[in-house]
């Protein structure tokens, strides 16, 4: 045979096995890196505040998004790696469009645990609605975001308006307090708490005062405060607002107990001597210290492996990637399906289907919101938080 022969035999024989190989084979790892059981990977979104003051409310519930990334890839349970994409709005909701519009267009994402807060919740919704992303917000508590018509919205906790009614009920009826001043910072968050707690007060509400969050100076409203004459002051907001309200109220000389919402539950409220007592209010049953035994398993796992607690609203977000990977897994999808089927698809299930978490039992209604809600009250004690119950059972 020729030389020209023998190298057209040669090309002839590497084509061949060169189609071979992208035909497949039986060997592990060969075939399509897409396919079910190949190196394929899916994006789960994450939004919320990762960094300035709001972080303390943001952080938390971002390391429950990884530690349940991690524990989903650990068990194998679905056919495609995920990977977070951390967007970081740091709670504003001028910030968080263009961020929403980074997932949108990101190809493998298959859905959001977040956002984490109201008001950018309520500023990105249209846009996830419209990629058709389904978005698992553990903690944006506005009760009039259900009422936007987005099919991929869940809520995986209780509403201001819940809150609020069993904040009122528990300052009235359980602490006793006969006038209440109510503070709140004009926020998507605080003010709808703040509202929902006034209304539940009554005649016990004695004043409704706006802050503004971009002052230190709180000066005039605890004096606004104050002439009200309370027994007790309640804060729609976040925690360094409250804090700060806190401090200085004690350092006026209104010495009353001060109450506040699930925005305020952080270590740094713990943190200052001059919270002491102050109770928060949460449609959470923080791991750490709750009474069901399961969640504090969880609580010494988390911590062994991510070297600090589990703060308020991991779990939710933990329940929010496991919910993800559970629909893709008892839907079939692998890495050859559509990504827009496999939102769609999560969309539709938890529409038609309960899911058993480790949080609460989730089954939601046609707007996203969940049916079982529960409202814990906590107090600060030492430099931490102790839970003092179910406000229905108190």
């Amino acid at each position: 045979m020729t030389k020209s022969k023998w190298l057209s035999l040669a090309a002839m024989l590497l084509a061949m096995s060169m189609l071979a190989a992208a035909c497949g084979g039986d060997g592990e790892g060969e075939g399509d890196g897409d396919a079910t059981g190949g190196d394929c990977q899916w994006t789960l979104g994450t939004m919320g505040a990762l960094t300035g003051d709001a972080a303390t409310v943001g952080g938390p519930i971002l390391k429950g998004v990884e530690y349940g990334v991690k524990t989903v890839n650990e068990s194998g349970d679905i056919p495609c790696e995920l990977v977070i994409d951390k967007q970081d709005s740091q709670g504003d909701p001028s910030q968080a469009p263009p961020l929403a519009q980074t997932l949108a267009q990101t190809e493998d994402l298959v859905a959001v645990v977040g956002p984490y807060f109201s008001g950018e919740t309520d500023a990105v919704g249209d846009t996830f609605e419209e990629a058709g992303i389904p978005f698992f917000t553990p903690s944006a508590t506005n009760p009039d975001l259900s009422g936007n018509g987005w099919t991929g919205f869940f809520r995986l906790v209780g509403t201001d308006a819940q809150q609020g009614e069993e904040a009122a009920r528990y300052l009235t009826e359980v602490g006793g307090f006969q006038s209440v001043a109510v503070v709140h910072d004009n926020s998507e968050y605080g003010k709808p708490l703040a509202d929902a707690v006034t209304a539940g007060l009554g005649d016990a509400a004695v004043a409704n005062i706006a802050l503004n969050p971009e002052e230190t100076d709180h000066s005039a409203v605890i004096s606004k405060a104050s002439q009200a004459n309370p027994d007790a002051v309640f804060f729609g907001g976040y925690q360094p607002e409250f804090s700060e309200l806190i401090k200085q109220g004690v350092d006026a000389g209104l010495t009353v107990v001060y109450a506040s919402g699930d925005g305020s539950k952080a270590p740094e409220l713990a943190g200052d001597a001059s919270a002491a007592g102050a109770i928060v209010f949460c449609p959470c049953d923080d791991p750490s210290v709750s009474k069901n035994p399961d969640a504090n398993a969880f609580a010494e796992e988390f911590e062994a492996d991510q070297g600090e607690s589990a703060g308020t609203y991991a779990v939710e977000a933990y329940d929010g990637v496991h919910m993800v990977a559970h629909a893709i897994q008892e839907l079939g999808f692998d890495g050859d399906t559509d990504v827009q089927e496999i939102r769609e698809g999560i969309s539709n299930y938890f529409h038609e289907n309960p899911y058993e978490g480790l949080s609460k039992n989730f089954e939601f209604d046609d707007t996203g919101e969940v049916g079982t809600v529960s409202i814990f009250a906590y107090q600060v004690e030492g430099d931490g938080f102790a839970q003092l119950g179910l406000v229905s059972e108190l």
